[in-house]
């Protein structure tokens, strides 16, 4: 059963125990009101006997005033006299309204007994008569309060109905933004979050309206920024395959060359019988094959530093720092380490380590600067705060696609519960990269892959 019909029903219930209630009151007024008027018209009538029998010893003609005295009744709609003889029988009856529509026999009994009748004796003039007999007579009564009853029932049950139908249709009226929403929750199942709801209606509606927009906005965003990081991703890979691919191309091809070249000459030397330049190419082959080594250990630290896990954290900054000052000498590193790194997980470490590393990355490439500042520093909050700071010209992150690997970086501190910011130092040249992750937050440590971003 559908959440209107429910309403619907369960206002209709109480509308039917209203109606019963009220009938049930009526009912027992109408049985008070009846007795009350009954015992009034018998006490009325019993009055109106007795004064004429006061008068009936002086009569010339008794037995006239006696039937004149019972037709008295005749039409009241409350009390029948009937003038019983000396023998019991009935003598004379007067005669009562007739009823129009009478009432059921059960209506009756729920309006309850009439009093009992009364019988009055005569005097000894009233000679073959013994007594009037006063009947109460509930009919006409019990008929004109059925009659309201029936009207008040219908009135009931009509504005009941009248009610039920206006409910309902407010009700859908007040339901339709929920159906609305229940189409777009449809949608964002199956993966569409460009629909909205109109926000308008009562303030409860109002503020689901409007959660249900941000909340769509929210997820299309993300999903849109997880679609681009995964290209970004995608981009990042391709641009760290081609540089392998250039450095094992333009490094170790060449001397993988010398070495096959080497191994021949040393097979043409031993055939000539030369042991002292066998000895030569010997060593050459040794030297090619260490820088080999050298250029595949490098290659596999950009790609894991492995000094994380097994030097720690400062090592790995400094290695990273001995890395670029060999390669760009003109740049000055100003290095303050963390006095404590113990105190940060291992998935915080390497988030840390490769924030630095990308915006070192970014500052030697696309900022030309002339000196960069990497520091850590804990507060009393146990927020850490790890600053790239550089004083080059270039637009940093800004520039050559230098962006996507920061925003890779922005969803692993996010993932930790962090913030990264970067942008241009204000009113100077150069570049700020600024990442805060608290020590204490519930998050900090656990694995990437346990997240969901």
């Amino acid at each position: 059963m559908s959440l209107r019909a429910r309403v619907v029903t369960l206002i209709a219930g109480v509308l039917l125990v209203s109606i019963l209630l009220g009938t049930l009151v009526a009912g027992y007024q109408a049985r008070h009101a009846l007795s009350a008027e009954l015992t009034a018209a018998m006490n009325g009538a019993r009055q109106t006997v007795a004064s004429a029998l006061e008068d009936l010893p002086q009569s010339d003609h008794p037995a006239r005033d006696l039937r004149q005295l019972v037709g008295t009744f005749d039409g009241n709609r409350h009390v029948r006299a009937s003038l019983v003889t000396a023998d019991g029988g009935v003598a004379l009856v007067s005669r009562t309204k007739p009823i129009d529509q009478p009432a059921p026999a059960w209506f009756g009994l729920l309006l309850g007994s009439p009093p009992n009748s009364v019988e009055v004796p005569l005097p000894p003039a009233a000679v073959g008569f013994r007594a009037i007999t006063l009947t109460p007579t509930a009919g006409i009564d019990v008929s004109a309060a059925w009659r309201e009853f029936i009207g008040i029932v219908a009135v009931l049950l009509g504005c009941a109905a009248i009610g039920l139908v206006l409910v309902y249709l407010v009700i859908g009226a007040a339901f339709r933004p929920l159906h609305a929403l229940a189409a777009q929750f449809g949608r964002i199942g199956t993966g569409d979050y460009s629909g909205r709801v109109a926000e308008h209606g009562p303030s409860e509606l109002l503020s689901l309206q409007r959660g249900f927009n941000q909340m769509a906005s929210e997820l299309a965003t993300t999903t849109e920024r997880n679609r681009q990081l995964g290209d970004q991703l995608l981009t990042i890979q391709e641009e760290e395959r081609a540089d392998i691919a250039r450095d094992l191309h333009d490094d170790i091809g060449p001397h993988l060359f010398a070495v096959n070249m080497d191994a021949q000459m040393i097979a043409q030397l031993s055939d000539a019988g030369r042991p002292d330049a066998i000895r030569e190419q010997v060593r050459s082959i040794q030297a090619a094959v260490t820088h080999m080594q050298r250029q595949v250990r490098a290659v596999l630290e950009r790609l894991r530093p492995a000094r994380i896990t097994e030097l720690g954290l400062n090592a790995a900054i400094l290695d990273l720092v001995r890395f670029w000052t060999l390669r760009r000498p003109e740049i000055a590193f100003n290095v303050v380490l963390l006095e404590d790194e113990a105190q940060l997980g291992e998935a915080t470490k390497d988030v840390v380590y490769r924030v630095v590393q990308e915006a070192a990355n970014n500052a030697v490439r696309h900022g030309d600067p002339r000196a960069v500042w990497i520091s850590f520093e804990v507060d009393e909050a146990r927020v850490l705060s790890v600053r790239v700071i550089d004083d080059g010209p270039g637009r940093g992150a800004t520039t050559s696609g230098a962006g996507l690997g920061l925003i890779g970086m922005r969803e692993r501190v996010t993932a930790l519960g962090g913030l990264l910011s970067f942008g241009p130092n204000p009113g100077t040249s150069g570049w700020t990269t600024t990442a805060t992750l608290s020590l204490d937050a519930p998050t900090v440590g656990r694995p990437l892959a346990a997240v969901n971003p």
